[in-house]
């Protein structure tokens, strides 16, 4: 590789489109790997959103060790094992890592070349995330699971979960380097994604 990797940061709220965009985004960029916070769930420490949001919002909170070992290793051109499927991934041209708060967390602040915050309206987000089939949400296939799961999920929307999702849209904001409409298509996104990165990096 002729250049340092490129770290790419995707953020947004979750329903935002970030999987998404990020699949099609290392098809459109090729010679490029992908990380989700979602594969190191088990590693992860999460604040309680009440108390995150009372405490001052610090992004610090988030402690995502392994995937931060992992992100500055392969930044380092070393090798990693991915933490679900035990393949080894090696170091590409490209990293696009799913990072809710851009540049916000200090261990990866000087890792990241580029932040990406999908703009989605939060009520899109939150229903699209709510139209997602899966064991905390079942749907047809566990009526009863899915509305006592439903009427939970909203009711903590509705007690702290939107202002939780300021709170965080907030601090990318700040310090993100593109800011994408995320009413637009997948394919429109990556576009100008693919567009401000190549500028970026023909500077």
């Amino acid at each position: 590789m002729n250049r340092p990797i490129f770290v790419i940061a995707i953020a947004g709220h979750s329903g935002a489109g970030k999987s998404t965009v990020i699949e099609a985004l290392v098809s459109r960029l090729g010679n490029a790997n992908s990380l989700s916070l979602d594969s190191y769930e088990s590693s992860s420490t999460y604040p309680p959103a009440a108390k995150w949001i009372e405490d001052g919002a610090d992004p610090n909170e988030f402690q995502i060790p392994q995937f931060d070992a992992d992100v500055l290793a392969l930044k380092n051109g070393k090798s990693i094992i991915h933490p679900e499927t035990g393949l080894e991934i090696r170091p590409d041209c490209f990293l696009i890592i799913e990072e809710p708060f851009g540049r916000g967390r200090d261990s990866l602040h000087n890792l990241i070349d580029f932040v990406v915050y999908i703009d989605t309206p939060i009520e899109v987000a939150y229903a699209r995330k709510l139209l997602r089939k899966n064991e905390f949400l079942p749907w047809e296939d566990n009526p009863g699971v899915f509305i006592n799961n439903l009427r939970e999920n909203l009711l903590w929307y509705l007690r702290v979960g939107r202002s939780f999702y300021s709170a965080v849209s907030s601090r990318v904001e700040k310090s993100c380097d593109l800011i994408v409409d995320g009413t637009l298509s997948a394919e429109e996104i990556v576009e100008e994604i693919f567009k401000a990165v190549t500028e970026k990096q023909d500077r």
